[in-house]
């Protein structure tokens, strides 16, 4: 929205008092562009000199034997028992065509 005059409180204000508004009016989206990039940019540098942790430290305690089952087993049985659909009186008939060469 322009900044005029009669905008400003419903009365005619002195011009450079406009001017100052219009001016950090015009500026605002710079300055939150430029501190959004240094936030950005500082973030980065902390994430970079700090030393980030393993989100699951108990990852040890699992105990691999190689007696005991893993838990990572298909419990699937790869279709074998699946039932089959079985149509009957389905009449399909076959392509004619072809040929056949004898030397």
């Amino acid at each position: 929205m322009p900044i005029a005059p009669v905008y400003l409180n419903g009365m005619i204000s002195a011009t450079p008092e406009i001017s100052a508004l219009k001016v950090s009016d015009d500026n605002k989206a710079a300055l939150i562009q430029s501190n959004t990039e240094n936030t950005i940019e500082r973030e980065a540098e902390d994430h970079a000199n700090q030393v980030v942790s393993k989100d699951d430290v108990n990852n040890d305690q699992a105990g691999y034997n190689a007696s005991e089952e893993g838990s990572n087993k298909y419990a699937g049985d790869g279709g074998r028992n699946r039932q089959k659909k079985k149509e009957f009186g389905k009449v399909v008939t076959k392509k004619q065509g072809g040929f056949n060469i004898t030397v």
